[in-house]
């Protein structure tokens, strides 16, 4: 049994994320600022372009550089590095957000720290459905779920030794890290009021201007999206990172990505900046991997509901149910961009309907589904496990 540090002095806290990017939104906006203004000593471990330390609002953030471009001496490198820099730290408790950290965690563990692990997304059953980010090249479906299956058990064997996981929600109303950790916590990616609040009011006028910010892949219906914008003559403000490369070029081969205004990758106030020039937010995701089965919705959703932006959203059963209660979105078919480009019409020639949608978007953030609720969560689970 762990024996937790002394809880009268100020507790050290370490996030380790060696491929998300040092200013994340759910790592470094959310957690580690929501715990330094809690009185935590925080800091963050990642990697960048150049090797540096600095204190961002209270987060002493050192970004480490690491050159390798081969894949596995890549991610052989980056944990030493990484475990390295975590034991100079010599914090109390150790928060790591990427798979490829959990051999580091057990190494911490070790040591006799509290580790927890934050699983952003069901990696092993995206790896069985053969559409994580983390594959780098083409590989059979079988082997795949092999490698899944076989993720799952070491992911499941470290879980359980560490002191506690945070995951997003549960899918299809089963905990994902039921029997599978010793203490789990819900952490749903949730936009906090002050940082998304509408300046301008939405404009119709001038024609539909659709917001789609996040990763930009095949799974998440891009390519039915830029078609059913093309169909309705509605600007697409698009912005996040291709993946893979290779897709982007895909896509502006078509004619139809003549609707497009890619932004490019934008940190936080350019996305405020871009839901302020929409007029609606969508997101499509195919019914593919984890994203038809997850209890929330997408991240993004939050977003464009913050900013009283309409919705158009795929047709899950979660997202259903939602909207029968906040009306806040018309539910679509992902596959289908007739019925995407029907959506986004409607919404153009009912703008009052569409305002009104957009409100209750905004109250249901203001009442329930905002990030401060969720800190305090974060903050007493911490507690706990120091306790």
């Amino acid at each position: 049994m762990t024996t937790g540090p002394n809880i009268d002095k100020k507790v050290k806290v370490c996030h380790l994320a060696s491929k998300h990017k040092m200013n994340d939104m759910r790592i470094f906006e959310k957690e580690c600022k929501s715990l330094a203004k809690a009185g935590f000593d925080v800091t963050l471990i990642g990697f960048g372009d150049t090797a540096k330390t600095e204190v961002i609002d209270g987060v002493r953030c050192i970004s480490l550089f690491c050159p390798i471009k081969n894949n596995l001496e890549l991610l052989r490198k980056r944990n030493k590095m990484s475990l390295e820099t975590a034991l100079d730290v010599d914090a109390d408790i150790y928060h790591l957000h990427e798979p490829e950290l959990l051999p580091v965690g057990m190494k911490l563990k070790r040591k006799g720290k509290i580790v927890i692990f934050d699983s952003h997304e069901y990696y092993g059953w995206q790896l069985r459905d053969n559409i994580h980010k983390i594959k780098v090249i083409k590989t059979p479906a079988f082997l795949m779920k092999v490698f899944g299956n076989l993720y799952m058990r070491y992911e499941k064997h470290v879980c359980m030794k560490i002191d506690g996981v945070v995951q997003v929600c549960t899918m299809n109303g089963v905990d994902y890290f039921g029997h599978r950790c010793q203490k789990t916590l819900f952490i749903r990616n949730l936009p906090s009021l002050s940082d998304y609040t509408r300046k301008t009011p939405i404009d119709y006028s001038q024609g539909p201007a659709v917001a789609m910010i996040g990763g930009i892949t095949k799974e998440r219906g891009i390519t039915q999206l830029i078609e059913a914008a093309h169909q309705a003559k509605a600007k697409l403000l698009l912005a996040g990172a291709f993946s893979p490369k290779t897709y982007e070029t895909e896509l502006k081969e078509s004619p139809a990505y003549a609707c497009v205004d890619y932004k490019g990758f934008l940190d936080k106030k350019g996305m405020v900046a871009l839901l302020e020039e929409a007029n609606i937010g969508a997101s499509t995701l195919l019914n593919v991997g984890q994203y038809d089965k997850i209890d929330t919705l997408p991240t993004k959703v939050y977003d464009y509901m913050s900013m009283q932006l309409p919705v158009v959203i795929s047709n899950t059963d979660f997202a259903q149910k939602m909207n029968e209660k906040y009306h806040f979105a018309i539910c679509i078919d992902p596959e289908k961009p007739e019925d995407i480009a029907d959506a986004i019409k409607w919404l153009k020639e009912h703008p009052e309907q569409a305002v009104e949608m957009g409100n209750n978007g905004r109250k249901a953030i203001e009442e329930e589904f905002n990030w401060e609720k969720e800190s305090e969560k974060l903050v007493d689970f911490y507690k706990n496990l120091l306790a």
